[in-house]
C-alpha cells in the first residue's frame, strides 16, 4: 500500500488549477442498459444473470463527454458501452481475460489496456480481492504525471470497511458520496507516485515447493485445501506424456504433478493475469530448467491439442456473483480436448453437483476420492 505525502502538495495545487480551468460539459449521458443486450461472458448456461448492476450505472455519471477515461475491473463492458455513449475514450486495467472480452463482445471494440496514457478520470469496479485492488492503484499511480480524480464502486452487500481503509491509505480526500441503489460510491485523488509490486512467497515444507504469489491470485496466501486434497490423491492419477492444468491459479497442481512426472509436458491456463503471472515465477523458482506453456485465456477455448491428463479446480463465481457457469464451460472445453483414453479430473466442493453435470459431455464418470467437504471426479468419453 502506499499513501501521499508533502512533496504532493504542490501537484495537488497545480491539479487543482488545471481542473478549475477546464470547462466541463453535462457530466452525465443517459445509458439505459436494459436495452443494450449487454450480455454476460460465458453466456452459454445461466440467461438470467444481469451484465451490469447499480454499481456500474452510478459510475457512468463520472464520465465526462470527449475525455479519457481509464477503466478498471470493467465485468462485461458496461462502462465502456457507456463511454462510447459520452464519445469518450476508454482505457482498461482488468485482471480477467473473460471481461476483457465481454468488454470486446459487448462494446464491439477491441479494449485498449492502460500503459501510462493521458486520463481524465479513473473509474474503479471494486473487486473482492483487496491486495489486487492495491497492485492496481499502484500500478495507475506509477504511470501518473498529474493527480487524476478517481472514482470506486460496488454494491454495498460487497464493499468492507477494509476497501474504504484500503482507499485511505493509497489516495488523498477521499469523499463519501450518497449510495444509490445499494450502490456505494467513493470519491477521491490519486497522486503519481513510484513503488514496486511485491510478491508474496508461500513456503509448503509439506510438498518442498515454494509459491511465488503476485497481488490478487486466488490462495494468495494460504495453501487452498481443495488442492491439499487433491494432491494428497495424485498416487491416482496417471502417469501421461501432455497434461492441461485448466484454471491453474498459481500453478499448484501442476507443480506437484512435475514433481511425481517431470517428464510430462506441462500446459496451463487462467483467466486471471495474476494467476498467470504467478504460476511462472513458481516454476521459475522451483523448477527454473522446466519448460510449461502458461496462457491467459479462457480455459481450453480455440485450443485444438488433444491431452491425454486435463486438471480443473473450478470456479464457482465469477466476480462477485456465485455460479456454475464458467465450470460448465469449461468441462465442455475440455471434452473438445480429449481422446478416447484421455481422462479429465476435476476437484470440487461436495455441495455442487459437477457429477451429474459431467454426464451431459461423458460416458464414464466416477467418483474417484472424497471426504467431509470435497469430491474428486474422474470422467472419460
Amino acid at each position: 500500500m502506499f499513501v501521499g505525502d508533502n512533496r504532493n502538495a504542490g501537484r495537488i495545487a497545480l491539479f487543482r488549477l488545471r481542473r478549475s480551468l477546464v470547462r466541463l460539459k453535462c457530466l452525465m449521458t443517459t445509458i439505459d442498459f436494459s436495452s443494450c443486450n449487454l450480455q454476460r461472458y460465458p453466456m452459454k448456461h445461466a440467461k438470467d444473470l444481469q451484465a451490469w448492476d447499480a454499481a456500474d450505472e452510478y459510475l457512468t455519471e463520472f464520465i465526462q463527454p470527449a475525455s479519457n477515461a481509464l477503466l478498471v475491473n470493467d465485468a462485461f463492458g458496461a462502462l465502456a458501452c457507456a463511454s462510447l455513449a459520452c464519445d469518450s475514450v476508454a482505457f482498461h486495467i482488468n485482471d480477467s481475460w473473460c471481461s476483457l472480452r465481454a468488454v470486446e463482445l459487448n462494446s464491439r471494440v477491441q479494449p485498449v489496456l492502460y500503459a501510462g496514457q493521458s486520463i481524465d478520470v479513473v473509474l474503479v469496479k471494486l473487486p473482492k480481492s483487496l491486495s489486487l485492488l492495491s497492485a492496481q492503484l499502484l500500478q495507475i499511480a506509477n504511470q501518473l504525471v498529474y493527480p487524476v480524480m478517481i472514482y470506486f464502486s460496488g454494491m454495498q452487500k460487497h464493499v468492507s470497511s477494509g476497501h474504504l481503509d484500503l482507499i485511505k491509505s493509497c489516495c488523498a480526500e477521499v469523499e463519501y458520496l450518497p449510495t444509490q441503489r445499494k450502490a456505494r460510491m467513493y470519491k477521491a485523488l490519486l497522486l503519481p507516485r513510484s513503488a514496486g509490486n511485491e510478491v508474496h512467497s508461500l513456503p509448503m515444507p509439506e510438498l518442498q515447493l515454494t509459491l511465488q504469489n503476485v497481488a490478487g491470485v486466488f490462495a494468495e496466501q494460504k495453501f487452498d485445501v481443495g488442492s491439499r486434497f487433491f494432491i494428497e490423491n495424485f498416487k491416482l492419477l496417471p502417469s501421461v506424456a501432455n497434461v492441461a492444468d485448466v484454471g491453474c491459479g498459481n500453478g499448484l497442481l501442476s507443480l506437484a504433478y512435475h514433481q511425481q512426472n517431470p517428464e510430462a509436458k506441462l500446459f496451463l491456463v487462467d483467466e486471471s493475469a495474476a494467476a498467470v503471472e504467478s504460476a511462472r515465477l513458481s516454476f521459475a523458482f522451483n523448477f527454473p530448467a522446466s519448460n510449461p506453456e502458461i496462457l491467459h485465456g479462457d480455459g481450453l477455448e480455440g485450443v485444438s491439442q488433444v491431452f491425454d491428463l486435463i486438471l480443473i479446480n473450478p470456479p464457482f463465481h465469477q466476480q462477485n456473483t456465485v455460479t456454475t457457469d464458467v465450470a460448465l464451460s469449461l468441462f465442455a472445453q475440455a471434452k473438445n480436448c480429449m481422446g478416447s483414453a484421455s481422462e479429465l479430473w476435476v476437484i470440487a466442493n461436495r455441495h455442487l453437483n459437477y457429477r451429474s453435470d459431467l454426464k451431459r459431455w461423458f460416458r464414464r464418470v466416477d467418483i474417484a476420492a472424497q471426504n467431509a467437504k470435497f469430491i474428486i471426479i474422474k470422467a472419460m468419453l
